[in-house]
Order: structure tokens, then sequence, then C-alpha cells
């Protein structure tokens, strides 16, 4: 009797175990205009397993973190860095000359000079992450509510930027998921002339989810249990290759892993996978997961770094402190400047709006100006208050004069 309960309810065991809830961490979002409490993925995974320790994942944070005028020359099979060089230098070069620079390249670096190159160009201004809070925040309470993992959320935002979401991909992809016109129709989405559903967040998110939980989960499980990997579904490495199928399809995922023919996931395999091409999965393709992993890192030291809130502001964040500590002197001082130097970054990053920037900055030399400070201390730092507002004013400039670049 005990052994037929036993199996009865077994099977339901193991189902509640795989469809538990991905642990969600909360935080508060501060941005410039708002406060809000948001759920997130943590992905500690990505430094426990030592991810983020691959030579891919360290090029693709470089690329994160490089503006769209330097062009990054490096090795094609193991993406390590040769040498950063101006957009414009490389680009003002004839065909000739390029291959002639990548040969010098390679000899400098004591390399031969037959070894492939490519050249990257920064995407700072694509990765705009902290744009992407938000939305990440509300999309992962989507893919719960539709019982598919919120990870994917998440990383999929990460990569597909939703700042752009206007913007369709070269393959016609549309929206802050990137989804194919037949797969947004399937799923019931309006997709014509008149109205494109595929930018709602709500139906594209839901959409999405859909996709993954019909097709690319269950077909990544398919073809691993054919090869008798063993897998859970939380494990990152499973998780990647799902990405790969939501991204290239499950058929030319399906040719990779048949090509390898492996016998476990982890580590080893996508190192395996990023040399392999088979199908319509190639370098792009290959790319996906790197750039994944490279956000998921960037984003996860992110949350990390504050214990319950995110700012989005991080002159925001400079004021707050001042404003907490009341550091009189030059240290308050130097506080104020650090504040307008961040708000420069935060314009630049797109967090704040222009007339914001403009708002806090004078505010700020409101206060610098009401600062009273002590002959020692000015001669201390060789520093007068007159100086001081002069240098400021300077500063006050080169920043407009950015925002003209922007605008």
């Amino acid at each position: 009797m005990l052994k037929k309960i036993v199996l009865t309810f077994l099977p339901l065991f193991i189902s509640l175990l795989l469809n538990a809830d991905t642990p969600l961490l909360k935080r508060v979002v501060c941005s410039y205009d708002d406060t809000t409490r948001l759920s997130f993925v943590s992905n500690a995974n990505v430094f426990t397993e030592r991810w983020d320790t691959l030579q891919q994942v360290k090029f693709w944070q470089e690329v994160i973190r490089q503006s769209a005028d330097t062009a990054l020359i490096n090795v094609a099979s193991t993406r390590c860095i040769l040498h950063k060089t101006p957009f414009e230098d490389w680009k003002c070069q004839s065909e000739s000359e390029k291959t002639a620079y990548k040969k010098f390249i390679n000899l400098a670096n004591g390399l031969d000079t037959n070894t492939n190159l490519y050249v990257t160009f920064g995407k700072k201004e694509f990765y705009e992450y902290k744009r992407v809070i938000p939305v990440i925040g509300k999309s992962v309470e989507i893919f719960k509510n539709n019982k598919v993992d919120p990870w994917y959320a998440q990383t999929i935002l990460l990569i597909e930027n939703p700042g752009k979401n206007h913007n369709k991909s070269y393959v016609g992809a549309n929206g802050p998921f990137q989804l194919m016109k037949s797969v947004a129709i399937k799923f019931g989405l309006k997709v014509n002339k008149h109205v494109d559903e595929r930018t709602d967040l709500n139906k594209s998110a839901y959409a999405a989810s859909q996709l993954l939980k019909s097709s690319c989960i269950p077909k990544v499980k398919a073809m691993l249990n054919d090869k008798n990997i063993p897998f859970s579904e939380d494990d990152l490495w499973f998780r990647l290759l799902v990405m790969h199928a939501y991204h290239a399809g499950p058929g030319n995922v399906a040719c990779v892993i048949n090509e390898l023919n492996p016998k476990k996931g982890g580590i080893d395999l996508f190192t395996q996978i990023w040399k392999t091409e088979c199908g319509g999965f190639k370098n792009e393709s290959q790319n996906y997961s790197q750039i994944a992993l490279a956000n998921i890192v960037i984003f996860e030291r992110f949350l990390q770094s504050n214990k319950d809130s995110l700012w989005l502001v991080q002159g925001e964040k400079m004021m707050a402190d001042y404003k907490k500590s009341k550091t009189p002197g030059i240290a308050g001082i130097n506080k104020l400047k650090q504040s307008l130097e961040l708000y420069s970054d935060d314009l630049m990053d797109g967090t704040i709006p222009a007339d914001f920037f403009i708002s806090r900055m004078t505010s700020i030399q409101k206060e610098l100006a009401a600062y009273k400070v002590k002959k020692t201390n000015e001669e201390e730092t060789n520093l007068s208050m007159t100086q001081y507002l002069a240098l400021e004013s300077n500063s006050f400039v080169n920043v407009s004069w950015m925002m003209q670049l922007r605008f």
C-alpha cells in the first residue's frame, strides 16, 4: 500500500521540484524620478563556477566598457585583446594597410603573422544595462506568472537592450525580446503595417516566455537526454544552451551538439561550442552566450554593490551620502565635485535627462558658493574658493559641450 502511494505521488513531487520558483532578490531601485521595489535573479554561480575567468567573457566585458569610437584588435580563436586603436584611425586605412597592420600586431606580440585577428568596436552605447533595470523587474514577474524561469527574462533583456526596442534587427526581429514576426503572431501578437505589438513589453514578454516554455527548453532537454548528459534546469550551462536555442533556433543548437557529441555539460562544453560552426550556428551564435555571460557578470556585480538599493543615478547616490554625512570644508567640496562628475557620467549614460542634470548642477554650484573655506584650508590645498568655482565653471562648459554631442 505504502509503495503504491509513493509511486502515485512521486511524479508530482518531482514535478514540483523541477518547477520550484527561482529565488529572487528584492532591491529598492532609485532612479532620478522614482523609487520602487523590484525583483531580480542572482547569478552568484557565475563566480563560484569561474565562468568570469574565461578570456571570452573578459573580452566582451571590455567591449561593453568601450565606446563605439574604439577598435579592439583581438585574436579570433581566444578573444585575447592585442591592441586598441581609435575607430577613425582604423577606418581611414585601405584593406591592404589593414592587413599589413594586423601582421605587424601579430609580430609585435610574438605570434605567427598569419594568426587570424578580429577587429571589434566598443558597444558601451548599446549595452546600457541601467536603463534596462526597470524593464527587467517587470518582465521577471511576467515570466514568473507564466511559470517560466525568470532568469531568461533578465538575461535576454540584458543582451537585447530594450532601450532600443523600436530598432529591428537585420533579420527582422523586433521589440525588447527581439521576436521574429512569425513567432509573435503564433503567440497571439498583432504584427502588420499599422501595429507591431512586439514593442509592447507585456505582450512581448508573454510571447517570449511561451516560446521558451513550448519549444526552446523542452527541445534542449530532449537533445541532452538523447546524449545521456545529466543536467539540472538551474545549471548555468543548461540555461545558456537554452539561450542559444532562443537565438539561433533549436535545430542549429542540435547540429552543434551532434557535431561535438559531448559526454557532459559545463564550461568545457561551452569552450568547444564557441569554436564550432554547424548549419546556421556561426560566429554570431558563438558570441551570444559569451555576451550573455559578460552582461551577467557586470549586472551581478551591480546587484551586489549595495545591500538593498540599486542607484541608477550615481550622482544621486553621492549627493545622498554628502547630505547624510554633512561633510564640512574641503572634504565636502570634494564630494560635491565628485557629484558633478558623476552626474555628467549619468547624463552621458542616458540615466538622467538634460533638464534634470542642469537643475542638479545649479543646486550644487549654489551649495559650493555657500561654503566658507578657512584660510588655513586654502593654503593647505593651494586652491581658493574663487579658483575652485572657476574650475567648476569650466567643468560646466565641458559638460554642456558633451550634452550638445549627445542631443
